[in-house]
């Protein structure tokens, strides 16, 4: 038999619940129904499944359906702000920021939030990388910034040393040489 795609089942699961008009509540259900069937990428955003039931002619109450969040603003949110990395120190925690929720949703089983917490860091690597090489960035600040790429780095491909490898990489030599004893605020990125 073959596999009933997300619009078929918003109508489906409409249908067997015997709703009515549908309010926020009736989302919320349907939404329930969807990540059932298709695991947690199946959730779709209010305003889809409104779309999807005022296209079969259903009553749906528009007014509570846009106050509703997305299945994913939760995580951009919780990750929307987690970019700072003008000095060693903020990029520091910054990365134990991400970390902290990307086990916090590993130990939950929430794989979104998984995929959300490597997509942060994703994004902060393609940022670092391009300002490690970029023209308008002092060298010193160039250096910090393929700095931060590496760590970002580290996290990606071993997460669960990190930190061990963090502070192994702080006392290093070669970093103490490059970057001082990296205090907070003393590593200011600097235009040239």
């Amino acid at each position: 038999m073959k596999r009933p795609t997300k619009q078929e089942m918003v109508l489906e699961i409409y249908d067997r619940e015997a709703m009515g008009e549908v309010t926020a509540r009736e989302i919320a259900i349907i939404n329930q129904g969807l990540v059932e069937e298709f695991g947690e990428g199946g959730a779709m955003a209010p305003a889809e499944i409104a779309r999807i039931l005022r296209t079969e002619d259903l009553p749906v109450r528009y007014e509570q359906i846009f106050r509703m969040e997305s299945p994913t603003d939760k995580y951009e949110n919780l990750f929307g702000g987690l970019n700072a990395y003008e000095t060693l120190a903020e990029a520091e925690e910054t990365l134990r920021q991400i970390d902290e929720l990307y086990r916090n949703f590993q130990r939950a089983g929430d794989r979104t939030g998984t995929r959300f917490a490597r997509q942060a860091a994703q994004r902060i690597k393609r940022n670092t990388t391009a300002l490690s090489q970029s023209p308008k960035l002092t060298p010193d600040a160039r250096l910090k910034m393929g700095e931060v790429a590496q760590w970002v780095t580290v996290w990606l491909q071993t997460p669960d040393i990190f930190s061990q490898w963090l502070v192994l990489r702080k006392a290093a030599a070669e970093f103490k040489t490059l970057f001082g004893e990296a205090e907070p605020g003393n590593n200011k990125l600097e235009n040239k």
